[in-house]
């Protein structure tokens, strides 16, 4: 194998697969990528057999072949090297590398056990704007579960609805919907991926307008963006049907200022970092009074609304609240309510483009 090839592009297609590696590999092959010279590409590859990535680059491929080197630190050098093109070449067992006058030397792997992935069919799918699927995703990804006590909630659930696609998380404390238009939908798309894979593909993901189709089969789900291709596994088990944990009675509904709410929740969270963060807020017709106490001290925070309905007293764990308002890009919410005890539901003034429900807590005294 022989070929000669762009560095940044090389770097960032290596940093790009290497978001496959496992950082606890128990099989050594599993810490190394890929790379396979082949017409006038370079492909390169890297798993943890739940997570697959590959990519392709533009190269002069003096001679066709392919090798397995190990990943992390081959990646972390290309970094390093400045020179705009690498000369690569495979010898019997080691990948030689010049730049400018130097030659630089990495063993190579057996790439004959190196696991491939298989083709995922594409009769059940959809399309959709790059930005889009990644804000859909990243709004939730942050709610799913971090322990293994339901270990269905530690992914998040896609799903297309007509022509939405309907993302949906949560962890028994939170929920997070989100929502995008989508098109060529096929068959009947629905799965749920291990949160922390999602979390690996939004990094990949881009904002230029480009179209990524993501095709579904029973174990395994395919993110198409072009030159890189994504698989990753699904979680089997039947998701939580959270839409019956969504209140449907409203009785209060608070429409306010979102930066305004943060700064006010983010002082008053001040005395409360040995509590929990616990806040209490009491809501009336112009105002949402914020209180939190703790042997350090008290805060009394007046943040002014607009409230429809009866006044309500409540309290949060200001961090839930956060989360969810670090994923909205709008000015103002809308916050509706029922009973002290029963969960807030945050929503945008128009639409259902996305709804975060929190549980509060219930204060003694």
């Amino acid at each position: 194998m022989k070929f000669i090839c762009n560095t940044r592009e090389l770097s960032d297609a290596l940093n790009t697969v290497g978001k496959a590696i496992s950082n606890k590999a128990n099989i050594p092959i599993l810490e190394g990528i890929k790379i396979r010279a082949e017409g006038d590409e370079v492909t390169l590859a890297a798993t943890d057999l739940e997570l697959y990535i590959s990519t392709r680059i533009k190269a002069n491929v003096k001679l066709e072949g392919e090798t397995v080197v190990t990943g992390k630190i081959f990646a972390e050098f290309m970094r390093k090297v400045a020179d705009e093109e690498v000369d690569i070449e495979k010898y019997t067992s080691t990948l030689s590398v010049s730049y400018g006058v130097n030659v630089s030397e990495f063993q190579c792997m057996d790439d004959e056990t190196y696991p491939e992935s298989k083709d995922v069919p594409t009769d059940n799918g959809f399309v959709a704007k790059d930005k889009d699927l990644r804000d859909t995703i990243e709004g939730v990804i942050f709610c799913a579960a971090q322990d293994d006590s339901r270990p269905i909630l530690r992914g998040c659930k896609l799903e297309v609805e007509d022509d939405e696609l309907v993302a949906a998380a949560l962890d028994g404390y939170r929920l997070g919907v989100t929502r995008c238009r989508v098109f060529g939908q096929k068959g009947d798309f629905g799965v749920v991926i291990p949160s922390k894979n999602l979390q690996e593909i939004v990094k990949i993901i881009g904002e230029d307008g480009s179209n990524i189709s993501v095709y579904a089969e029973k174990s395994r789900v395919l993110f198409d963006l072009g030159n890189t291709k994504i698989v990753t596994r699904v979680l089997e088990g039947e998701f939580i049907q959270y839409k019956k944990i969504i209140p449907e009675a409203v009785s209060s509904s608070v429409v306010v200022n979102k930066g305004a709410l943060e700064m006010g929740l983010d002082r008053a969270a001040l005395v409360t970092k040995n509590k929990k963060n616990y806040v209490k807020l009491s809501l009336s017709s112009n105002a949402i009074n914020i209180d939190s106490s703790s042997e350090v001290g008290k805060i009394h925070e007046n943040v002014p609304c607009d409230l429809s309905g009866k006044d309500i007293e409540i309290a949060f764990n200001t961090r839930y609240l956060f989360d969810a308002f670090a994923r909205i890009k709008e000015d103002s919410v809308k916050i509706n309510l029922s009973t002290s005890n029963a969960p807030a539901v945050i929503v945008p003034l128009e639409g259902d483009k996305y709804l975060y429900l929190v549980l509060p807590v219930r204060l003694v005294g």
